[in-house]
C-alpha cells in the first residue's frame, strides 16, 4: 500500500507541482464589461479563518451561502483567471459580494427567488466537485462552467470536504461516504423550493458521491427527492464499473437525461485505477456495451486535445467541447423525450451516432 501511495504521489504530484493552488479573492471595485455569476453554495466543510472560505475538514453541519462571482472581460473559455495578490476584476475571477445564510430557510427563499428570474425557473443545476479541490477551486470552477456554457438555471455548488492533497486519495474516498447525507439534505431543500427539475453534474470521485446519494435516496424512498425530475451528467467519473452497475440497480427510475463523459486518455483515472487494484474505472470506458441497457448515454471525448493537462476535466475545460455543449437544448427539453431519443440527440451533436 505504501508503494502505491508513493506511485500516486509521484505520478500526479509531479504533474501539478508547479500549479499554484486557487485562493479566494474579494474585490468591491466596479469594472466595465464584467459579468456576474451568482452561485449558491451548500457545504459540509468547516469554516476557514479567511472570510467566506472553508477548509477541507469535515462537519455534519451544512452551511448555506450565496456568492456573486465577477468574471473579467478578458476571460477565455475553459480557463479560470485566478485572483492575484491584489484581486483585480478587470483581469481576475473575484468575489464581488457574498453572504452566508443563518439556516436553510433563507437559502431556500433565495433559490426560489432566483428561479423566478430565470428562463428555466423550474430547474436547479447542482455541481459536485472531485477530489483534491479546495473550496475556491470548486467555487470558481463552477462559475467558469456557468459563464462558458451559458447556464440559464439556478446554480448550486455542493462543496464536500476534500483534503486538498494529491496523496490523500483514500481519505477522500471515505469523505465521499461521509458527504452522502449532506447531499441528500441539499436535494430535499431544493425540492422544497418548488423546483421541478434538478440537474446533477458531478466530476471525478464526486460522481461516486452522487451515485451513492441517489442510491440512498431510492433505498430510503425519499419522496421529497423522488417526486422531482432528476437529470445526471457524470464527467470523468472515478467509479468502479461493477460498482456503477450495482448502484444503478438500486436507483429507482433512471434519471433523464443520464450522460457520462469518458476519455481513455485520462491520466488521473489511470493512476487511481492502479491504486485501486487496476480495476476498470467508468471514466475510462469508451464502449457503451456495459451501460447501454440502463438507458445511459456514453460520450467518448478521447479525440479532443484542447482540454486540461491530465485529460481529466476535458468536458469542463475544452473550448471545443464547451462549444458543442452549448448547442444542446435545455435539459428540460431533453427530459421530455424518452431516454433513447435524448441519448441519440446528444450523440449526434458529438458525431457519435
Amino acid at each position: 500500500m505504501l508503494k502505491r501511495l508513493f506511485i500516486l504521489s509521484l505520478c500526479i504530484a509531479t504533474l501539478v507541482a508547479c500549479a499554484k493552488r486557487g485562493e479566494i479573492g474579494i474585490s468591491k471595485l466596479d469594472v466595465q464589461n464584467t459579468q456576474i455569476e451568482r452561485i449558491f453554495v451548500a457545504t459540509t466543510r468547516q469554516k476557514s479563518e479567511t472570510p467566506y472560505d472553508f477548509n477541507g475538514l469535515r462537519t455534519s453541519e451544512i452551511t448555506y451561502g450565496r456568492y456573486d462571482i465577477s468574471i473579467p472581460p478578458t476571460h477565455e473559455v475553459g480557463q479560470i483567471e485566478w485572483p492575484r495578490k491584489t484581486p483585480n476584476p478587470a483581469t481576475d475571477f473575484v468575489i464581488k459580494d457574498a453572504e452566508l445564510f443563518s439556516s436553510a430557510s433563507p437559502f431556500k427563499s433565495a433559490v426560489r427567488a432566483s428561479n423566478r428570474n430565470r428562463p428555466y425557473g423550474e430547474e436547479v443545476v447542482v455541481f459536485i466537485h472531485g477530489y483534491n479541490n479546495n473550496f475556491a477551486e470548486s467555487l470558481y470552477r463552477f462559475a467558469q462552467i456557468t459563464v462558458d456554457m451559458d447556464v440559464q438555471s439556478t446554480p448550486v455548488l455542493y462543496a464536500w470536504p476534500t483534503t486538498e492533497s494529491t496523496v490523500e486519495y483514500l481519505h477522500d474516498r471515505d469523505s465521499v461516504l461521509f458527504a452522502r447525507d449532506g447531499l441528500q439534505t441539499l436535494l430535499q431543500q431544493i425540492a422544497a423550493t418548488g423546483a421541478k427539475r434538478i440537474l446533477l453534474v458531478a466530476h471525478s470521485i464526486g460522481s461516486g458521491l452522487l451515485l451513492e446519494t441517489l442510491r440512498q435516496v431510492s433505498i430510503s424512498n425519499d419522496r421529497k427527492v423522488l417526486n422531482t425530475e432528476i437529470g445526471v451528467v457524470l464527467i470523468s467519473p472515478d467509479v468502479d464499473n461493477s460498482v456503477f452497475e450495482m448502484q444503478l440497480r438500486r436507483i429507482k427510475h433512471t434519471p433523464k437525461p443520464f450522460v457520462i463523459f469518458s476519455d481513455d486518455n485520462d491520466i488521473a483515472l489511470k493512476v487511481t485505477s492502479f491504486l485501486t487494484g487496476r480495476r476498470a474505472r467508468l471514466g475510462l470506458t469508451t464502449s457503451d456495451e456495459l451501460i447501454e441497457r440502463h438507458g445511459v448515454t456514453l460520450i467518448d471525448l478521447s479525440s479532443f486535445e484542447d482540454g486540461d493537462l491530465l485529460n481529466h476535466s476535458v468536458a469542463l475545460t475544452s473550448p471545443s467541447v464547451i462549444s458543442i455543449l452549448k448547442t444542446l437544448p435545455s435539459t428540460a427539453a431533453l427530459a421530455q423525450q424518452n431516454g433513447e431519443l435524448s441519448g441519440n440527440l446528444i450523440k449526434t451533436v458529438f458525431k457519435q451516432d
